[in-house]
């Protein structure tokens, strides 16, 4: 596990450590992680790496399993479905409708270079920065609107974002298309209507989420290994 250790902050640095390894998809739904393993590896005691874990407990990346195991979290069909596409919609659209008219030319310039990103980590199919760049584009919709309250919802659902788009995206295997809808969305964004922008960003999520939710399980599997 590639992580530069100091001795200040130690359970955030592990923690941030960890979380790599799962947005990278080198921890793997369901997969156990255990303070012992983790300790061995970045030689540091077992107290900050539980400290860390229970973090990440909190943060919803990790789930402790019969008080006994923690494992990767798994991130579920109907979760997807019924919980983040819905939630999606209404924070990227409440948001779109505070700041389009307050978007400038920085502001395109901002969501040219994301899609430019996005080709680029395409042709080298690099799916870690693909994810990351695909969460930053929507969040410049959310944080473009410069209200903190919607910012701080948005905060406490994005490592669930980002566990869908890790799982759906590795297994989907479709960064063109994914690159060539973001491009799609950005068209209608300078088209300067804003019903366009809507709807097109409704879509955009839609057709980018729904049709792959059969690639992820349908429940969260939580029980322990003998």
């Amino acid at each position: 596990m590639d992580i530069n250790i100091k001795k200040s902050s130690l359970k955030y640095q592990i923690a941030e450590g960890i979380k790599k390894e799962i947005f990278r998809a080198k921890l793997n739904p369901g997969d156990k992680v255990t303070e012992s393993d983790i300790a061995k590896k970045l030689e540091v005691s077992r107290g900050p790496v539980r400290e860390a874990m229970q973090l990440l407990v909190m943060e919803g990346l990790l789930v402790s399993v019969t008080y006994k195991e923690t494992r990767v979290s798994s991130i579920t069909t109907e979760e997807v479905t019924e919980l983040l596409i819905p939630m999606r919609i209404n924070m990227e659209i409440f948001a779109l409708k505070k700041a389009y008219f307050t978007w400038n030319e920085q502001h395109f310039e901002k969501f040219d270079e994301l899609v430019n990103q996005m080709k680029r980590a395409t042709m080298f199919n690099d799916m870690p920065l693909f994810n990351e760049v695909d969460i930053q584009f929507h969040e410049l919709i959310i944080v473009s609107s410069n209200m903190n309250n919607l910012v701080h919802l948005w905060e406490g659902i994005l490592n669930r974002i980002r566990l869908h788009f890790v799982h759906q995206n590795s297994l989907s295997l479709d960064l063109q298309k994914f690159t060539d809808e973001h491009e799609k969305l950005l068209n209608t964004f300078k088209t300067g209507d804003l019903d366009t922008a809507v709807q097109g960003l409704k879509d955009h999520i839609i057709k980018t989420n729904i049709p792959r939710v059969e690639l992820l399980p349908d429940q969260e599997n939580e029980s322990s290994e003998e």
